[in-house]
């Protein structure tokens, strides 16, 4: 008896585990079900419920998309609930909610991460995709760009003058020059003052571009003649009807006569000056893969007295011209990198005084003929090349015409980042001034390499050389001229350049009195 008891008491204790357990969850489900009773007795509290995924029907707020969804969680699900089922919890609210199996493809949507429009997230899911994104981007390379680039004079902010930026520039160098000219010598040091700007438009239509600079040089011992000089230049292109672009141009350049120049007065001390002005009237359209452009540019040439030796000015005005020149371009678009081109141009130069103090009629009428390509590769090559022929026809029937081939251009080529080589060329005619002499056709030839050698210095190497092909008639051999150059800029900021150059120059002629040049200078250059 006593063991049957002892057996009963094992049992009843092995079960009470059971009964606790079992007594637990009913108790965790009616507190369940009391608390879903609770929360969708009211609108504002049924908006606040968040149900486990696919367990519920009650539609989260925009608010409890957002609490759900903050730093980390996934985006706002689309509602899984059916109106039915949000109706059947609405009509009684004292009832526990059973719960209501979501469709098939919410369930899928759901287990994939579907991912509503970027416009349905709040900021602080847009601040976290942020803070995802990669941080630790990739270190440029040697040859890569530069972190920090030596500025030019695009890169400097300029002053605002209403819908205008101006960039003004001022440098100042101090300069050592050696002449040698024949048996003499002469060297000098002189300082050289430089001021240079650009202003260009900011309009939605047209553009306005003006460039200018002057130069002034003063001597600080030594002897030598200053060479003053000065430029500027402007062009409007206005957007007209039917893609038709109209272009106005205009400009002005004073310079010295070098002694060197076959029309300089022997034994001057300070040659002529030239004062040379331009205007500029075209039109540019496009009619599909055609280029078509227009334009006449008229020329006035001014020369100013020269100082002889003994003081007194000797007027050269019979040199006084002014010129027209209509030039036509027709481009064929091979493709937007490669525009090949036919080019015919004809002037008129007529002198103030018909007939000059030689004696001869020196007006002439010019003509030209030019064939070459635009090209545009991108960074690494772009630029212009042409040849023709061009014949001047002098008034004079006792003048020999002149003619020759012409090449001309510009190639700015660039085989790696941090390296650029611009090479250019020109063919001009110049008109003589001496007896029984037609002019020259002239060509020059000057190509520069620029190399970055840190982010904020910059290495140049340059080379020049002209050939001045005389008319057969005039008894003159050909004269010929060379010359390199090398320099360093550091930019020590921004809007301040350290600069320091030398240059050889050399210029000879059978028969006329050779003559060299060198220049060591060391400057400042300020820009805004």
């Amino acid at each position: 008896m006593r063991k049957r008891d002892t057996t009963a008491l094992t049992h009843t204790a092995a079960r009470r585990p059971r009964l606790r357990a079992y007594a637990s969850a009913v108790c965790l489900i009616a507190l369940m079900s009391a608390a879903q009773a609770q929360s969708v007795s009211g609108a504002d509290a049924a908006d606040e419920t968040y149900g486990l995924r696919g367990t519920t029907t009650a539609a989260p707020s925009a608010q409890s998309s957002a609490a759900a969804t903050l730093y980390g969680a996934l985006p706002a699900r689309p509602d899984t609930g059916t109106a039915a089922a949000r109706g059947a919890v609405a009509a009684s609210p004292s009832q526990p909610v059973q719960p209501v199996a979501a469709p098939v493809e919410a369930v899928a949507a759901d287990q994939t991460g579907a991912v509503g429009p970027v416009s349905d997230l709040s900021q602080a899911d847009r601040d976290y995709a942020a803070s995802l994104e990669r941080q630790n981007e990739r270190i440029a390379t040697v040859d890569g760009l530069p972190l920090n680039p030596p500025a030019d004079d695009a890169t400097v902010p300029g002053f605002m003058l209403g819908t205008l930026t101006l960039r003004p520039t001022l440098s100042e160098r101090l300069v050592h020059e050696s002449t040698s000219y024949g048996g003499s010598k002469t060297s000098r040091i002189y300082s050289e003052t430089t001021a240079s700007g650009v202003l260009e438009s900011n309009w939605s239509r047209h553009q306005l571009r003006v460039e200018g600079s002057g130069t002034f040089q003063k001597n600080i011992s030594g002897t030598g003649a200053e060479e003053p000089r000065a430029n500027l230049d402007a062009r409007l292109n206005l957007d007209l009807v039917n893609d038709v672009t109209g272009i106005l141009g205009a400009g002005y350049s004073y310079s010295q006569e070098s002694r060197t120049d076959p029309n300089a007065i022997a034994g001057a001390t300070t040659q002529s000056g030239i004062h040379e002005l331009r205007a500029l009237v075209g039109a540019q359209k496009d009619l599909g893969i055609l280029r078509g452009t227009t334009t006449l540019e008229v020329t006035r040439k001014i020369y100013g007295d020269a100082t002889s030796a003994d003081g007194s000015t000797i007027a050269v005005n019979d040199r006084d011209t002014l010129g027209a020149e209509l030039t036509t371009r027709i481009g064929y678009a091979v493709s937007p990198a490669l525009i090949p081109f036919l080019e015919a141009s004809v002037g008129r130069e007529r002198y103030d005084q018909r007939i000059d103090n030689t004696g001869a009629e020196r007006s002439s009428t010019t003509y030209g003929v030019r064939a070459g390509s635009e090209f545009d590769f991108g960074e690494k090559l772009t630029g212009e090349l042409a040849a023709g022929y061009v014949l001047r026809n002098l008034d004079d029937g006792k003048l020999s015409d002149l003619s020759g081939l012409t090449l001309d251009g510009v190639v700015n080529w660039s085989p790696r980042r941090g390296t650029d080589v611009r090479t250019a060329l020109a063919t001009t005619l110049e008109s003589a001034t001496a007896a029984g002499q037609s002019g020259s056709v002239v060509y020059a030839f000057n190509s520069t390499l620029t190399q970055q050698i840190h982010s904020s210095v910059v290495a140049r190497l340059g080379a020049a050389a002209g050939l001045r092909d005389y008319d057969s008639g005039s008894g003159r051999s050909n004269q010929r001229s060379y010359g390199v150059s090398t320099g360093l800029t550091w930019s020590i900021n921004r809007y301040l350049d350290l600069e320091a150059d030398a240059s050889y120059t050399r210029t000879r002629e059978p028969g006329v009195t050779d003559e060299k040049t060198t220049r060591v200078g060391l400057g400042l250059r300020l820009r805004r």
